[in-house]
């Protein structure tokens, strides 16, 4: 810009015919030039800004508590997750009323490692006194048993209000699938008919092959629970029942394992 302001003067001469306050209004003019912003390149920044907002708060609105959609099921299926519930049984090793230890005994909840019958249970009959029932909850309460009525232990999939539909083996609630461990009907851990056979066929005991296909494949027609309701399963789907318990019926919450 001195540069040119130079050329300017000595293009002007002794007699310029270009006068100061000409000189400093192309000099203005110029700046003006070089500062003009680019509005276009401006609005397109701020149209892509506002789009990405835009898309980011849909996400959110459409998918609350953490919830996604599946990409291996039908296109936009949303997905329902259960963070707070883990396989691993805690451990405890005393006892504090009103909790109480359960001999379960039985195979119903064994996702292959004798889960809940290695170890006497610690159980809290008091537990829905001070809280409401959760997803993932396993709890024990009456059924009908081989031998007449009496206590089992299962886990809790759906709440009160909530629609529940089984497909191929699939649990969806509220039209969700239910991505978690015990969503999808079990045996020993094994969660399709394909894992089942390569199971026993390293076994050597080709001759149960395909025994466990229907557990895997059962679908049950959507209803919907009261609300007073939950829906009630095994771990093992082909050693326990699936099935409506009422919320006042359920006896207690399974804490986890009482280690002596």
């Amino acid at each position: 810009m001195n540069k040119f302001k130079r050329d300017l003067d000595e293009f002007g001469g002794d007699s310029p015919r270009f006068k100061e306050p000409l000189k400093r209004k192309i000099l203005s003019d110029m700046k003006r030039e070089r500062r003009s912003p680019n509005r276009f390149g401006t609005f397109q920044a701020a149209a892509v800004l506002v789009l990405l907002l835009t898309v980011a708060t849909l996400f959110l609105v459409l998918n609350p508590n953490g919830n996604g959609t599946d990409s291996s099921g039908p296109v936009g299926t949303p997905v329902l997750t259960d963070p707070n519930t883990v396989e691993e049984i805690e451990r405890f090793f005393e006892v504090t009323e009103p909790q109480e230890v359960f001999d379960f005994g039985y195979d119903s909840m064994d996702r292959g490692n004798y889960d809940y019958y290695e170890y006497p249970l610690l159980i809290d009959p008091a537990a829905y006194q001070k809280k409401d029932v959760a997803r993932g909850d396993v709890v024990i309460y009456e059924t009908d048993l081989f031998d007449g009525r009496g206590q089992t232990v299962g886990r809790i999939v759906a709440l009160p209000g909530e629609s529940v539909e089984v497909i191929e083996g699939q649990l969806y609630i509220n039209d969700q699938k239910l991505d978690t461990f015990y969503g999808r009907a079990s045996r020993l851990g094994y969660s399709s008919n394909e894992e089942y056979n390569e199971a026993v066929i390293e076994g050597g005991t080709t001759q149960n092959l395909d025994s466990m296909k229907e557990i895997f494949s059962q679908s049950i027609e959507t209803f919907t629970l009261g609300e007073s309701e939950v829906y009630v399963t095994g771990d093992d789907w082909f050693r326990s029942r699936q099935e409506i318990v009422k919320v006042d019926e359920i006896q207690a919450e399974v804490l986890g394992y009482y280690v002596e």
